[in-house]
């Protein structure tokens, strides 16, 4: 992915909104950071599992980083309407099970825009990169709903 691509400002429009967008990997990463933090004072049995979605949504920002440069974009945290995240786009719910809930919506609502883009993207090397975001949003979605289930069939026993 090291060379040049054409400026877009479409693409750049739908790559901003994935990453900084109000449901962009950057503000999953916020998220899953902020219930990390939570988890690993209340219930550390979970923290492996929000870590993972934090990396992953880590790794999720610097592609799309990345590819917003390369298209003569930047890559600052806000849509393309211009509107910046902050804090206010964290969920500071202090549930584990709510937390898990709505993690696994913010995951499925990752996986059919990212596949929405996907499809409305012509160019194959940013093609390639979504759909490598998409394989992360799909592992993550399955570790998470792995990780509920496991914890409250334990939990009933």
């Amino acid at each position: 992915m090291g060379e040049i691509l054409k400026v877009n400002s479409y693409y750049e429009g739908l790559l901003q909104n994935l990453f900084g967008g109000a449901r962009g990997c950057f503000s999953n990463f916020m998220n899953f950071f902020y219930q990390y933090n939570q988890i690993l004072q209340f219930a550390p049995e979970n923290c492996n599992c929000m870590q993972f979605l934090f990396k992953k949504e880590l790794e999720n920002c610097e592609i799309l980083s990345q590819l917003l440069i390369k298209i003569g974009g930047d890559n600052r945290f806000y849509s393309s309407s211009r509107k910046y995240l902050s804090g206010y786009n964290v969920d500071y719910c202090k549930s584990v099970s709510k937390m898990f809930i709505s993690d696994v919506e913010l995951l499925e609502i990752g996986v059919i825009e990212t596949k929405n883009a996907i499809q409305k993207i012509e160019n194959a090397v940013i093609k390639k990169e979504l759909k490598k975001i998409l394989e992360n949003k799909k592992q993550e979605l399955k570790f998470l709903k792995e990780t509920f289930f496991r914890n409250n069939l334990l939990k009933n026993q």
